[in-house]
């Protein structure tokens, strides 16, 4: 039983989206279910009740404290104001990638549509269980640690190449923006 509730509590604080022990305790429960210790639907079911708790708590503290965080005076303000004028266009055209993708205080911070988020929470919940408990049931713990550390910097890596993407097209937009602003200026050409 011991087992079990730690693991919920660890699982909880990673589906806030604070950087704890979440991942290894999927893995640990994972390998002591493969090796008949533990129960892997028990297992399956308290790793996604407390993923998506700790989403949910992480959301509304993102959603009731984070912007306050963020737009306080002092320290950094001015950085901190430009990265929260991004975020807010980048979310406002990509809730469900960003609900599934950032931690789940981010989402609460950028105020995506809480149906959005809980969505994004379940696949992305899904997700990470079914890798990390499924690969360390089958295949045992080192298998599933370093499968789950690419699998890491392969979510990394997607996140760099949409937020470069997302770059591109805003470049892309404000360069047609301005091109079209100069020629309305210029007035029609002399026919």
């Amino acid at each position: 039983m011991l087992e079990y509730i730690v693991l919920f509590v660890l699982v909880v604080t990673m589906g806030a989206g604070l950087p704890v022990l979440g991942d290894a305790s999927l893995i640990a429960a994972g390998t002591l279910a493969g090796e008949g210790r533990l129960n892997i639907a028990v297992v399956l079911i308290t790793a996604m009740v407390a993923w998506m708790a700790g989403s949910f708590a992480g959301y509304e503290i993102g959603a009731r404290k984070g912007r306050w965080l963020l737009e306080h005076p002092g320290r950094l303000e001015k950085v901190r104001l430009k990265l929260l004028a991004k975020g807010d266009h980048a979310f406002a055209h990509n809730n469900f990638a960003a609900a599934v993708s950032m931690p789940a205080f981010v989402s609460g911070i950028f105020r995506v549509r809480f149906r959005v988020f809980m969505l994004g929470a379940v696949v992305a919940g899904v997700g990470w269980i079914a890798m990390y408990v499924g690969l360390s049931y089958f295949l045992g713990a080192e298998i599933a640690k370093r499968i789950g550390d690419a699998g890491t910097k392969a979510v990394l890596g997607v996140v760099v190449i949409v937020a470069i993407g997302l770059s591109i097209k805003a470049g892309v937009s404000k360069w047609h923006a301005n091109r079209e602003e100069r020629s309305a200026r210029q007035g029609p050409a002399p026919g």
